[in-house]
């Protein structure tokens, strides 16, 4: 053999080792995302968790403020004055913002798309007119904004403006 055909083939036999390097590279670096995804997905929902908790806390732990919430939530025109307004489209801004990370990440966490803002939102006539009469728009980003007012646009337009939702359970081993 000529020194031609064995540099060739000392050549070829480089090649291939770094390709078999790259391929197990590579597959390294996508169980490592698979582990990275998984570990968000963890994090999105606990964070949710977390949310919601404090979130409950709080407002069971003022009954007055929890009494006035709930009447909002079907009958917005109870609210009195600004300050009452003003800490309801917070109440209201809050609720949203975390049945929007559900929404957001509903592929990453196994939540149903969609389904926990049509529940909350037409459930809720109070919070739907809070959020068609007042600036609680203007504090969510455009995107959360797009996906709120086709869900709102569709339940006033299903149930009326003052309509109320029933929500039935989707546990399947009902009698």
């Amino acid at each position: 053999m000529d020194l031609v055909v064995i540099a060739q083939i000392i050549t070829g036999i480089a090649t291939l080792i770094v390709a078999l390097v790259l391929v197990f590279q590579l597959k390294q670096q996508t169980n490592q995302l698979k582990l990275q995804h998984k570990d968000f997905a963890q994090q999105v929902r606990n964070q949710i968790g977390e949310r919601r908790t404090a979130a409950t806390y709080s407002l069971l732990s003022n009954s007055k403020l929890s009494e006035m919430i709930f009447k909002a939530r079907y009958d917005y025109k109870i609210l009195k004055d600004r300050n009452q307004k003003s800490i309801f489209h917070q109440w209201v801004i809050s609720t949203l913002e975390l049945t929007l990370l559900k929404n957001l990440f509903s592929d990453e966490t196994g939540y149903e798309k969609s389904l926990h803002l049509r529940e909350i939102l037409g459930s809720s006539p109070g919070i739907r007119e809070a959020y068609r009469v007042s600036t609680i728009r203007q504090q969510l980003d455009t995107d959360s904004v797009k996906i709120l007012d086709e869900i709102v646009r569709e339940i006033d337009e299903e149930l009326g403006l003052n309509g109320l939702q029933e929500t039935e359970t989707t546990y399947p081993y009902k009698k």
